[in-house]
C-alpha cells in the first residue's frame, strides 16, 4: 500500500457525531454560506478543485463537514508531504483521510470511487503575497486535469469567499526574500531546501488586533456544476489538458465573482455580541 494512504477498504471516516462537533464552533465564528449543494451526489464520485486562501485554515475543514453531515459525501483531501512529515500531525491528518497527493495515491483512491478534493495552487497559493487576493496561482500544473481525463473523473469546481480576508499581510514572502534575512537564507541553502526556493514562505500576518486569531468574516462557499471529462475518451493529450483546466479555473473565477455579488447584496445584521465585538476589532 502507499505510504500514507488507507484505500477504501482500509478507511472508515470518523463518526459524524464527532466531525459535528469539530465544526461546531467554527461554523458558529464565520457562519458559512453553500450554494451549488444541489449539483453534488454521493453516487457520483469526483475531483473537486478549489482555491487556495491565504494560509487556508478554512479551505476545507468547513465544507468537508458539511457534505459529509448532509450528503453523506466525504472527500479525501490531498496534501503536501510537508503535512504528513510530522509524526502527531500526520495521525491526525490521516485519521481525517488526507493523503499525499502522488499520482499512485490518486490512482489508488479513483479505483476506489472516492470523492477527492485537490488544491492545485498548493503552499503556493496558501503563501500569498499583497495583492494576491483571490488569484488563482496554479502556474503550469496539469497533473489534477490529467487524471480526471484519463481516468474519466468529473471535476467539481468550489469557489470561497472571505478566507483572503480573515488576516492582513504585514510582509509577504517576496519582501522576505529581498531582505538580509532572505540572502542569509538563501547563501545557506535554507531557501531551496526547506521552501522552495522562497515560495513556500508562509506571510507575516495579524488577525484580531495584533493578534493571530482570524478575523470573524463570513464565509461563502459555491460549488459548480460538474465539469465532465468522459468526451475526451481518456485522451490526455496537451490540447485537451490545457482546455480543461482553463474550463475549470473559469469555472472557479466565475463563482468567486458571484459569490462577491451575492455577498454585495446581502444586509449584514450582526446579532451576536460577541461576533459583532470581534469584528469592530
Amino acid at each position: 500500500m502507499p505510504k500514507y494512504l488507507k484505500t477504501n477498504s482500509k478507511y472508515s471516516p470518523p463518526p459524524k457525531d464527532i466531525v459535528h462537533f469539530l465544526a461546531k464552533f467554527t461554523n458558529w465564528y464565520f457562519d458559512p454560506q453553500y450554494f451549488g449543494l444541489e449539483n453534488l451526489s454521493k453516487d457520483k464520485p469526483a475531483l473537486y478543485v478549489s482555491n487556495h486562501t491565504l494560509l487556508g485554515i478554512t479551505d476545507g475543514p468547513l465544507y468537508t463537514a458539511k457534505l459529509y453531515e448532509d450528503l453523506d459525501i466525504f472527500l479525501r483531501v490531498l496534501v503536501d508531504n510537508l503535512h504528513l512529515g510530522l509524526p502527531l500531525w500526520r495521525s491526525i491528518m490521516t485519521d481525517l483521510g488526507a493523503v499525499t497527493g502522488s499520482r499512485e495515491h490518486v490512482l489508488d483512491l479513483m479505483h476506489n470511487k472516492q470523492h477527492i478534493l485537490v488544491f492545485p495552487g498548493g503552499a503556493n497559493e496558501v503563501c500569498k503575497v499583497k495583492g494576491e487576493e483571490y488569484k488563482l496561482v496554479w502556474k503550469e500544473r496539469y497533473g489534477f486535469v490529467k487524471l480526471a481525463i484519463e481516468n474519466s473523473y468529473p471535476i467539481i469546481p468550489i469557489s470561497s469567499l472571505g478566507g483572503d480576508e480573515l488576516y492582513d499581510i504585514l510582509v509577504d514572502k517576496e519582501e522576505v526574500k529581498d531582505s538580509k534575512l532572505g540572502e542569509w537564507l538563501k547563501e545557506k541553502g535554507i531557501l531551496d531546501k526547506y521552501f522552495k526556493g522562497g515560495e513556500n514562505i508562509p506571510p507575516l500576518v495579524k488577525g484580531i488586533g495584533p493578534t493571530l486569531f482570524p478575523k470573524p468574516k463570513k464565509l461563502y462557499y459555491k460549488f459548480g456544476k460538474a465539469i465532465e471529462t468522459k468526451h475526451l475518451k481518456k485522451d490526455s493529450k496537451e490540447e485537451n489538458l490545457k482546455e480543461m483546466r482553463d474550463q475549470v479555473e473559469a469555472a472557479i473565477y466565475d463563482g468567486i465573482s458571484e459569490l462577491k455579488a451575492i455577498r454585495s447584496k446581502e444586509e449584514v445584521k450582526e446579532e451576536n455580541p460577541i461576533r459583532k465585538f470581534l469584528s469592530g476589532l
